[in-house]
């Protein structure tokens, strides 16, 4: 009986979320923005980002060292060449969080307007978010391999 009269929580602001990556780390703030799901009416996809957002940072972390390590002896190859992998992991990283809460946003605005009923019709732009996110990855790694260098 308790339940029953217990209203909804509702979703978190999805670009706030995301901006606790600087306390949290990209993994605290997936996880945040996973958890989220479940408010603006996508409990099925909580579970999944969660994992992503813990698996997606740590491999993408062993892939950087991985690629650095092998190849410190070799000191003749240009250091955009070294410096590859780790942005591009690293924009990976900020790509896929930043991404989560742009796909987040647009329910979040609807559930603003018009609350909780309207988010059972809303369609996700999982397409869009993802070629976000892939442009976000390019834009760092190209930053990260020719601009900082330079400074």
């Amino acid at each position: 009986m308790i339940a029953s009269n217990a209203s909804p929580s509702k979703p978190g602001e999805p670009y706030r979320l995301m901006s606790y990556f600087v306390f949290l780390t990209v993994i605290g703030a997936g996880i945040l923005l996973g958890l989220n799901w479940k408010r603006l009416g996508k409990p099925e996809w909580q579970g999944r980002t969660i994992l992503l957002s813990i698996f997606l940072p740590v491999g993408m972390l062993a892939l950087a060292l991985g690629w650095v390590f092998l190849l410190i002896p070799h000191s003749e190859l240009p250091v955009q060449f070294i410096m590859s992998m780790p942005m591009l992991a690293l924009g990976a990283n900020f790509g896929f969080i930043w991404a989560l809460a742009r796909l987040q946003n647009g329910a979040y605005k609807l559930f603003k307007q018009k609350g909780v009923e309207a988010l059972d019709r809303y369609e996700y732009d999982v397409d869009g978010a993802m070629f976000f996110g892939g442009l976000v990855t390019l834009a760092w790694a190209v930053i990260g391999v020719f601009l900082i260098p330079l400074l």
